[in-house]
């Protein structure tokens, strides 16, 4: 079962809708600006209200469509995603939806809201209470104006290619394409006369200058405990060349590893990390990393047995990073340079990075990735491609014998498990447990609520 199949599992919620038809186009523009104007969301088009899975005939095209009416009804202009996908072997329409900063949005002159799993008119009550926590919200570094930033400072070329691969996507329109100042206020790069931090970071020539911490240091070692250093970079310029850069110097010091086919005598040589999941992780790095202090950054680590990606950004309030495995809607600390990093298409569809790098490291059987969060920020840590088992896990007896039980594609739920392998022990620690080895890819969770199971991963394990 996909991660999209066991969110639609879950059922309609705060944060999920279902559409049977795509013809219901005002209800997925409603639901839109209703996740938009709350906490983010998901609405599946092609799913009945029961879950069930009908599929959505030309999904493609019907997703085209879809996000052009969205871009041109919603006011002011917002970030999201609209894209085909398959569940069950249908075709369906899936609309990804960020929690925005910028409210209130509005779908031709109507405001809505999002309350529980339903979609509703907002009241002057609550446009009132919209725009008082916007008035009280602290103005987001990205969007704070830069005095001494001019349109000379910015790098032309950069922003003539952002122009023509939207042009290109149809991932955004633009009024005047060929006034470079008409793109960046299309973009809310320009306010009260002049440039944001978000268009120096987006396309500034050489924005170090003025924002040294917008550097990205990258380090690759000789050895998996640190030491001596064999290559190491300090990157700057407009972020997409940011983020090629970073990934050039991954590859390059990442070691190879060699692989035969049962049909083949020949060699085929692959890189120790999916590139997928170091291009997500890259992006997910700069999207969402904090900009505003100075001792603040990202960083390339490299090891011979491992990747780690640092941002010094955090994860929103109340969430931890076991939320990172699973569907989640996305609040980007960063809207106007994820847009930018979406119209460009390095950020395929909105708050699934973290999700398509576990599905990348599954698909090329290497461990999954972790997280780790703490004050300093976020570390995402990618295993290499030379080790098909599980990262090392000081595992206890419980933990132990339950591996030794289940077979690969066995699943178990939380009760049977405390059943069986945890008497004696309190219900928080045999949650801890599977949390646990599913942290390790050795177990992987599907469903929702008291429908949740475990499943046993075909990750190998040796004590």
């Amino acid at each position: 079962m996909t991660a999209l199949e066991r969110q639609i599992q879950g059922g309609e919620s705060a944060t999920v809708e279902f559409l049977a038809a795509a013809e219901s186009f005002d209800a997925v523009l409603e639901t839109v600006v209703a996740f938009l104007n709350t906490r983010g969301g998901y609405v599946y088009i092609g799913v009945e209200d029961d879950g069930q899975i009908i599929g959505v005939p030309d999904a493609e095209k019907e997703a085209s469509s879809i996000y052009s009416r969205l871009q041109e009804a919603i006011s002011p202009k917002a970030l999201f995603s609209v894209a085909a996908d398959t569940a069950q072997g249908k075709a369906i329409v899936v609309v990804e939806v960020p929690g925005a900063k910028d409210t209130p949005f509005v779908a031709d002159g109507t405001l809505f809201l999002r309350k529980g799993a339903r979609t509703v008119r907002a009241t002057g009550e609550d446009l009132q209470s919209l725009l008082q926590s916007r008035s009280v919200e602290t103005e987001r570094w990205e969007r704070r104006g830069s005095p001494v930033l001019t349109v000379e400072d910015l790098d032309r070329k950069e922003l003539d290619r952002m122009v023509q691969e939207a042009r290109t996507n149809q991932r955004f329109v633009f009024r005047n394409p060929e006034e470079p100042e008409a793109v960046l206020i299309d973009l809310g790069m320009w306010t009260r006369g002049m440039l944001t931090h978000a268009s120096d970071i987006c396309f500034g020539a050489r924005p170090a200058i003025r924002h040294p911490q917008a550097r990205l240091r990258a380090f690759a070692f000789e050895s998996d405990k640190g030491g001596n250093y064999i290559d190491q970079a300090d990157i700057s310029g407009p972020v997409v060349q940011v983020i090629e850069q970073a990934h050039a110097f991954i590859t390059r010091n990442s070691p190879l590893t060699a692989q035969f086919s049962s049909t083949s005598l020949k060699r085929r040589d692959q890189l120790a990390y999916p590139a997928e999941a170091i291009r997500e992780g890259l992006v997910n790095s700069l999207a969402h990393r904090d900009y505003a202090a100075f001792s603040s950054g990202a960083t390339v680590t490299l090891y011979p047995d491992r990747l780690e990606i640092w941002n010094s950004g955090s994860l929103p309030k109340g969430w931890k990073e076991d939320r990172l495995r699973h569907n989640h809607p996305s609040l980007p600390s960063n809207p106007d340079i994820a847009h930018v990093l979406f119209i460009r298409g390095l950020m395929e569809r909105i708050g699934r990075g973290t999700i398509k790098i576990i599905e990348a490291c599954r698909a090329a059987g290497i461990p999954a990735p972790r997280w780790k969060v703490d004050d300093a920020g976020i570390t995402l840590v990618l295993f290499s491609r030379a080790s098909n088992q599980a990262p090392d896990a000081k595992l206890n007896e419980r933990q132990v014998l339950l591996l030794e039980t289940l077979v690969p594609e066995q699943k178990i739920s939380s009760a049977e498990y405390a059943e069986r392998f945890a008497k004696g022990v309190v219900e928080r620690q045999a949650r801890r447990d599977l949390i646990e080895l599913e942290d390790a890819d050795l177990l992987r969770r599907e469903g929702k609520g008291k429908a949740t199971v475990y499943m046993r991963t075909q990750r190998e394990w040796k004590p």
